[in-house]
């Protein structure tokens, strides 16, 4: 296939770091339980390495299927440099799209966060996710993406963009009016209670 490439994406190389150690970690840390709990015979602590083993295996399978994109005039291409594999999409194929606002927020009270978008492809009866996180300089890539797709599909990816971001955004507030007007107050009263009491 010769055709100018209009635009080459890079992998993030601290996010593929941080992707493979966590990999490392949890497999590791769940082996090492499995042989420490199991000496005398399986139990039903064996639930947590195993559970810490599928976790590893999680992040080492979308570890696996990070990809590279390449934008030209005809194709997005999509590149696996883990699974030395590429895919060709012909724009003209491309049926459907979709973009997700995502974090990686554990919980509400994670106060250092990032934040990124989720983009997924539907070509010929096949589904392609590309995570921004893993991404060098998303914001090249989106304003590419934004030249060569449908109008009718960038702007139903906007509308799921906005609609996912106003419900982080909603969690998140309910999140801080629950810890202010409930919890907060409630541990005032138990701290008043025990040095009136202490006294």
């Amino acid at each position: 296939m010769n055709s100018i490439i209009i635009y080459k994406s890079q992998l993030s190389a601290f996010h593929l770091m941080m992707m493979i150690i966590g990999c490392l970690f949890f497999v590791g840390m769940g082996i090492t339980m499995l042989i420490n709990t199991q000496e005398s015979g399986i139990n039903w602590v064996i639930v947590f390495p195993l559970g810490a083993i599928f976790f590893g295996g999680l992040i080492a399978y979308h570890t696996l299927i990070l990809c590279t994109i390449t934008i030209t005039k005809e194709y997005l291409i999509l590149t696996y440099p883990l699974l030395r594999r590429k895919k060709n999409i012909e724009w003209k194929s491309i049926s459907d799209a979709g973009m997700k606002f995502i974090t990686t927020q554990n919980d509400a009270s994670n106060y250092s966060y990032k934040t990124g978008k989720e983009i997924r492809f539907f070509s010929n009866d096949k589904n392609y996710r590309v995570n921004t996180f893993a991404i060098k300089n998303s914001d090249k890539l989106l304003l590419e993406l934004n030249k060569r797709i449908d109008g009718n599909l960038k702007r139903k990816m906007k509308s799921e963009y906005d609609k996912t971001k106003r419900e982080f955004l909603k969690e998140q507030k309910q999140y801080h009016d629950w810890m202010t007007k409930i919890i907060l107050p409630i541990c005032l009263v138990i701290l008043a209670l025990l040095w009136i009491l202490s006294r």
